[in-house]
C-alpha cells in the first residue's frame, strides 16, 4: 500500500488553521515541484513578429539585413511599423470582439497559460492517487527532531526535492524567522511511497496529537 507522511513540529504551537495550511503545503509539494519542473508557456492570443516574421514574407535586405514585414490589414502594418521604431521584435493582439476573431484587433499584453506534463508509478497511480489516498500526520517534539527525518530518508536513499519536501513559512503572519531568510522550517512532506519505504522514516515519529 501507498501513503504519504508529514511531518509537523510540536514544538512552534501553531494554531489549528496554520497547521492546517503547513501540512497541505507539505502534501501538495511533490505535485507542485514536478508541475513546475515540466511546464511550458502556451499563447491565448494572436502574435504578429514585427521582425522575423518578415523573412516568411520578403527576402532578407542588403541594407539591414531584414526586410520589413507587410501586413494587408492597416492596423497590423501601423502596429508592426511602430514596433519596428521602438525597437520591439513583437506584438500582440487579440479580437475586440472574441467571436468575431478576423474583426477589429486591438494591441494587448502577452497572455498565456501554463500547460505541464506529469507522470506518476503506475502502482503509486492506482494504489494512491485513484486508492486511498491515505495520509499520515506525524509529530516532532522540534526542530532538531524534525531534521533527523531528513537523515532517515537520506540512509535509504531518498531525496530532498524528490522524495520529500522542507516546508518553510514565510513568517507573515503567527510565526517568528528562525533562519537568515526570515523563515522558519514547519514540516516535512513526503511523496506517496510504499509502506515498507516510508514506514523506516514514519515508525521512528508518534501520531499528531493534541491534548485538551
Amino acid at each position: 500500500m501507498y501513503k504519504q507522511i508529514i511531518i509537523a513540529r510540536k514544538d512552534l504551537h501553531m494554531s489549528a488553521g496554520k497547521l492546517a495550511a503547513q501540512v497541505s503545503h507539505a502534501s501538495m509539494a511533490f505535485l507542485t515541484c514536478a508541475i513546475k519542473e515540466n511546464h511550458k508557456e502556451v499563447l491565448d492570443c494572436g502574435c504578429a513578429n514585427a521582425w522575423q516574421r518578415s523573412r516568411f514574407l520578403k527576402p532578407w535586405d542588403d541594407d539591414d539585413g531584414l526586410e520589413p514585414a507587410q501586413y494587408r490589414r492597416m492596423d497590423l502594418q501601423k502596429w508592426t511599423t511602430e514596433a519596428r521604431e521602438r525597437g520591439e521584435n513583437q506584438i500582440y493582439f487579440e479580437p475586440v470582439n472574441p467571436d468575431d476573431p478576423y474583426g477589429e484587433l486591438r494591441l494587448c499584453e502577452k497572455k498565456f497559460h501554463i500547460e505541464s506534463t506529469v507522470s506518476f508509478d503506475a502502482d503509486m497511480y492506482e494504489q494512491w492517487i485513484n486508492g486511498a489516498f491515505t495520509k499520515v500526520i506525524l509529530q516532532a517534539r522540534n526542530k532538531n527532531k524534525l531534521k533527523k527525518a531528513i537523515i532517515l530518508a537520506n540512509d535509504i536513499g531518498l531525496v530532498e526535492g524528490k522524495d520529500f519536501f522542507l516546508i518553510r513559512d514565510n513568517c507573515m503572519t503567527e510565526l517568528a524567522p528562525e533562519d537568515k531568510d526570515g523563515r522558519t522550517l514547519t514540516c516535512i512532506g513526503f511523496r506517496p511511497l510504499p509502506d515498507d519505504i516510508i514506514n523506516q522514516v514514519g515508525s521512528k515519529y508518534h501520531l499528531w496529537e493534541d491534548k485538551l
